[in-house]
């Protein structure tokens, strides 16, 4: 995902495009002056240009004055490292692809092809020595278009000065589609599966700490306090103990639960995450003084201990 926000505040980045290569090499063999530049491919110029001025080039003066002064390099200006940031992408062996016409501005990919991102252009819009670009960004894995949280939208104002598109403004917007029934159903889905991971791991940890508490503490076993197994500071000596009560806690869409550490010492208790919302059709998940951590669809923090299937299935025997 980190090559989204790259996307997202670079716009574009990679090497000149085929196009704009085309261009040059006829230009140089008919001696025919190419033709003007494009706001667009002013655009891709300032983050895929070569020279050390493509980027400043199409800023407005004032931007220029203000933000770039005397002697400042990529390492001590944000701005020029802004600028920077497309080349050391393709460096690093990034595959970018641009566009100088049609409706994707920019395809890169990453992890050998599993995941691409694009830049679409919603809409060009020339008017006299004006120009206004919007894009959004869209993210595919392994061939299928990701649901994004909000669906990211730049808009670039250039105007042209001396035949140069300069860059006036940018514009950026989540836009958010809250009435489209497919977004919103994979938006709930990537919540209930990062609700899910929260559950598991929270019962995970507990699960590993009640093992470690039981071995530190031979006379007591296990501890049915949260409170006890993570203290947020150490205790003091002669302090008193925290009590051996269940210890409810309620985040992430979960009901969380430590029970059954009866006895001295305590040689059995019982961790539970189950769902606040029943019908919500999450996975419940459990684990016990057995170490194995279980999970159980729709049904109940009971059932789980006794028809959960193992979340972490032991690897098949090696065959002789």
């Amino acid at each position: 995902m980190r090559q989204i926000w790259l996307v997202l505040l670079l716009t574009v980045a990679g090497s000149p495009s085929l196009a704009a290569q085309t261009t040059a090499a006829t230009s140089a063999q008919t001696s025919t002056p190419p033709p003007p530049q494009s706001a667009r491919q002013a655009l891709i110029e300032m983050f895929l240009g070569k020279g050390d001025k493509d980027f400043e080039k199409h800023l407005p003066e004032a931007a220029r004055q203000a933000l770039i002064h005397k002697g400042e390099t990529a390492d001590n200006s944000v701005v020029l490292k802004i600028s920077t940031i497309g080349r050391e992408m393709v460096a690093q062996g990034e595959h970018i692809e641009t566009f100088d016409v049609g409706p994707t501005l920019l395809i890169t990919t990453q992890n050998e092809g599993h995941e691409r991102i694009e830049v679409a252009v919603e809409h060009d819009s020339l008017l006299g020595e004006e120009d206004e670009i919007e894009l959004s960004i869209h993210y595919y894995k392994d061939g299928q278009l990701q649901t994004l949280p909000v669906v990211p939208r730049l808009s670039f104002t250039f105007k042209q000065e001396k035949e140069i598109w300069r860059l006036n403004e940018v514009t950026a917007a989540a836009h958010v589609p809250l009435t489209d029934p497919d977004y919103l159903r994979e938006l709930r889905k990537e919540q209930d599966e990062a609700n899910e991971t929260a559950a598991r791991n929270r019962v995970s940890s507990i699960a590993s700490a009640e093992t470690n508490y039981a071995a530190g503490h031979p006379d007591r076993g296990y501890a049915c306090s949260t409170a006890t197994l993570f203290p947020q500071t150490p205790a003091e000596e002669g302090a008193p103990s925290y009590p051996a009560e269940a210890a409810n806690e309620e985040s992430n869409g979960y009901r969380l639960a430590l029970s059954g550490c009866v006895g001295t010492p305590a040689s059995k208790f019982r961790v539970t995450a189950v769902p606040t919302d029943p019908d919500a059709g999450l996975k419940t998940f459990c684990a016990d003084e057995s170490g194995i951590l279980k999970f159980v669809t729709g049904g109940k923090s009971s059932s789980c201990f006794s028809l959960g299937e193992p979340v972490f299935k032991p690897a098949p025997a090696p065959v002789d």
